[in-house]
């Protein structure tokens, strides 16, 4: 009797759906930030991805403008407008539209305040693909955050990275130096980077091919950390720019970065690293070579030409198997002499009329592909120049001297900054004498190496001979430098004129 009691209660309390009362839909799914389709408006795509994901909703404007006062009347034209001081203190997402599409952007600009995982997330499943440039600045990252910028990183070409006065990830910005690494502009200004710091970011930039420009201002990497970067320095041959002002660096890193310029002895790791890398090279050529039998010979199968003569005479004579001679004549016969071009514009009306609109339509797809080449060359023309460096390990113009492999050094550095640190006559010695090499060495190859070098408020001689003769070896190395005697030719003839 009791197991029927509890059968009727739970049939009792199954109460089934009537015919006229629609079942509830699961939405779940479809109110998912990943189940949401992108409109190409960054503004109403982020603040529908905040309602999906329950995040609090962050103001977004455009960058260099400040929020008006609602209480402000549209009576008539003022000279100001009052705003509360709170305002640019207040977290907010600044943004440069896009050029082409305003609802897009191009850049986007955090400033002063903690940016925490969720809103990453957030940005990382609306992130546009025009995004360029992205500044972090003082933002309280760590470890976790960087890690969850890697999916917006590479869903987004972004080339312009600035993640200055971040000290808790000083330790960790190696993680951002991947495979597939896009970034050409990395700028991690006052992060209070310290040698131990620079030791994985120094390997990972070793093989890095996309960062051209690196600033470390204003950090304390010292002589150590220099060093360090140094050897980084060996092998990569992307970066052009380098920032190390404000460094505490003495004449022991000096030497290390002066070392670099000039020309490298490999080392035992590096030996072994380049018979492997040759090595390679030779696999990979000879693997598109064909196989070769212990008498020299091809173990290809010859082609059919070699096998019989048949089809070269066929080939010769031609298809109808006539000889060369007969086939001269036969294409005489068959071509129209100039005093049958009357019967032929007889028997053949209308070919002016077809002529004409051949030409025509020539003259039409030549105009299109006029226009169509010459957006191609405008587009190729704002596209930057790249250029590419041979792996120092295999170079071809190696050297050895007392038994140790010398091999060209990192000439593909143009731009460094030295200011504000512990410089003095001796590590502008060194500075002099790898320019110097390079003035006499590279310049001659077609290689300009370091083309500008500013050394500015160190602790150093301003009336010392090599500070006089680095100032004027770089005033002439660099690019932008006039001669005095061009210059007094170039005003005579405008003043003759």
């Amino acid at each position: 009797m009791a197991k029927k009691k509890e059968k009727s209660a739970a049939k009792e309390e199954v109460t089934p759906v009537q015919d006229g009362e629609p079942e509830e839909a699961d939405t779940g799914d479809d109110l998912s930030p990943e189940g949401y389709n992108l409109t190409g408006d960054f503004t109403a795509d982020l603040n529908e991805i905040f309602k999906r994901s329950v995040v609090d909703p962050i103001p977004i404007r455009q960058r260099g403008t400040i929020a008006s006062n609602p209480d402000v009347s549209d009576s008539g034209p003022i000279t100001y407008i009052t705003v509360d001081k709170m305002t640019s203190l207040r977290p907010a997402l600044e943004v440069d539209p896009d050029d082409e599409n305003k609802a897009s952007i191009k850049g986007l600009f955090i400033k002063g305040w903690r940016v925490e995982m969720p809103l990453l997330t957030c940005l990382s499943y609306c992130v546009p693909s025009t995004l360029v440039t992205l500044s972090l600045w003082r933002c309280g990252l760590k470890r976790e955050t960087l890690e969850a910028l890697l999916p917006l990183l590479s869903k987004a070409p972004i080339k312009n990275l600035v993640l200055d006065d971040n000290p808790d990830c000083a330790a960790h910005f190696h993680i951002l130096l991947t495979e597939e690494c896009s970034i050409t502009n990395l700028s991690l200004r006052g992060n209070g980077i310290t040698c131990e710091n620079l030791q994985l970011f120094s390997s990972a930039l070793t093989h890095n091919k996309s960062i051209i420009k690196l600033s470390f201002h204003n950090n304390k990497i010292g002589d150590e950390g220099v060093i360090t970067l140094a050897k980084s320095l060996r092998l990569n041959r992307t970066l052009l720019t380098l920032n190390l002002s404000n460094n505490m660096i003495t004449a022991k890193g000096t030497k290390a970065i002066s070392e670099v310029l000039t020309a490298l002895t490999l080392s035992h790791e590096e030996i072994v690293a380049r018979r492997k890398l040759v090595s390679e090279s030779k696999a990979a050529s000879s693997a598109d070579e064909p196989p070769t039998t212990p008498g020299g010979r091809t173990k290809e199968r010859p082609g059919s030409n070699s096998r019989s003569g048949s089809h070269t005479a066929l080939d010769k004579k031609g298809k109808s198997g006539t000889s060369g001679k007969a086939g001269k004549k036969q294409d005489k016969i068959d071509k129209p002499s100039a005093k049958d071009g009357r019967k032929s514009d007889m028997g053949n009306k209308g070919t002016k009329e077809d002529k004409r609109k051949g030409t025509t339509d020539s003259k039409s797809k030549s105009k299109s592909k006029g226009a169509a080449g010459k957006k191609y060359q405008e587009e190729k023309e704002q596209e930057p120049e790249t250029v590419e460096f041979q792996n120092p390990l295999i170079a071809a113009n190696l050297s050895e001297t007392d038994g140790k492999v010398v091999v060209p050094g990192n000439y593909a550095l143009t731009c460094g900054n030295l200011n504000n640190n512990c410089i003095g006559n001796n590590g502008v010695s060194y500075l002099y004498k790898a320019l110097h090499y390079q003035d006499n060495v590279t310049m001659r190859r077609g290689v300009k190496g370091l083309l500008r070098l500013t050394i500015k408020n160190n602790q150093l001689d301003l009336s010392s001979k090599h500070y006089v003769d680095l100032m004027e070896l770089m005033t002439r190395r660099d690019p932008f430098y006039e001669h005095p005697l061009l210059e007094e030719d170039n005003s005579n003839a405008t003043a003759a004129t």
